[in-house]
């Protein structure tokens, strides 16, 4: 995801100052997801299903077609901020956290492929990607350079 920002700038306005500033954010991405070890794995399967019965249940792309928009109007103020000499930690740690909720939510919200009826008696619920909690706790942000 990229996010665009356009704006109009008359005058003297310290333009270079802003393009110098917003340089900071360059070649710098804000991630969230599962970044390692078997709550990684578990995440791909249900992400994209498995040859062993398991169906596609897309939480990581659903949040981030859903919520592209979201994310970009959330941290515009935040990127102005940088253009005007503010942290571009603060973009990064106002962002991540936001996108983690987001991916929570999605997998909150449901509507994704039904349990097996063997699964939901083991489970003793029908809601998917929720067993222990393990993995909705493990989602996690970072931020790559």
């Amino acid at each position: 995801m990229q996010i665009k920002i356009t704006t109009s700038v008359e005058g003297d306005s310290g333009l270079d100052r802003m393009i110098n500033n917003l340089k900071l954010l360059d070649n710098t991405a804000v991630e969230a997801g599962l970044f390692g070890g078997f709550e990684a794995k578990k995440a791909m399967w249900q992400e994209y299903g498995t040859s062993r019965g398991i169906p596609s249940r897309p939480f990581l792309r659903n949040t981030l077609y859903e919520n592209e928009a979201r994310f970009a109007n959330y941290v515009a103020p935040f990127i102005i901020n940088v253009m005007n000499g503010g942290s571009a930690e603060m973009v990064y740690s106002t962002l991540g956290p936001f996108m983690v909720m987001s991916i929570q939510r999605t997998i909150a919200a449901g509507g994704f492929a039904p349990l097996a009826p063997v699964t939901i008696a083991r489970k003793g619920h029908s809601k998917p990607l929720i067993e222990t909690g393990s993995m909705y706790g493990s989602i996690e942000w970072r931020v790559s350079r």
